[in-house]
């Protein structure tokens, strides 16, 4: 086929530019990052006791839920007290020093809180956290 003042034209392969398709895949990506919510804690829901002089604390990985029936969670699995303090154990002989958190509803029995304060004292960990909220805050921690 001649073109223009007589030359050849070349044939040319029709190609797909994925420049603007990789740069879309790049702004949902960033969009999705920005828009997801990382929740820090599990799905056990607890309301927390109110403190007049609670502090605000960084939490730790190592938390132990204790529910108004009295169930018992270590990590978001529900364990007994035997299960808890072999748990306890072995996460003391990683890290002998880490702070582990005690969250309560304000409704548990307080003797299956003291069951558990106990236990963990009774394995070497001194460093037990347990978190409150301040007197008219209306939320509930979602642990």
């Amino acid at each position: 086929m001649e073109g223009a003042f007589g030359r050849q034209r070349r044939f040319r392969r029709p190609t797909i530019n994925i420049t603007p398709l990789i740069d879309v895949m790049f702004l949902l990506l960033i969009f999705f990052m920005l828009t997801t919510t990382f929740r820090e804690h599990l799905g056990i829901d607890v309301s927390l006791p109110q403190a007049a002089t609670a502090e605000s604390m960084e939490t730790t990985k190592h938390e132990i839920t204790v529910k108004a029936t009295g169930e018992i969670y270590f990590g978001g699995n529900r364990v007994d007290l035997p299960g808890l303090r072999s748990a306890l154990e072995t996460v003391l002989q990683e890290e002998p020093r880490t702070p582990i958190v005690l969250r309560a509803d304000k409704d548990a029995a307080f003797q299956d809180v003291i069951r558990v304060i106990d236990m963990c004292r009774a394995v070497g960990g001194l460093q037990l956290i347990i978190p409150t909220h301040l007197p008219g805050e209306e939320w509930e921690w979602r642990n």
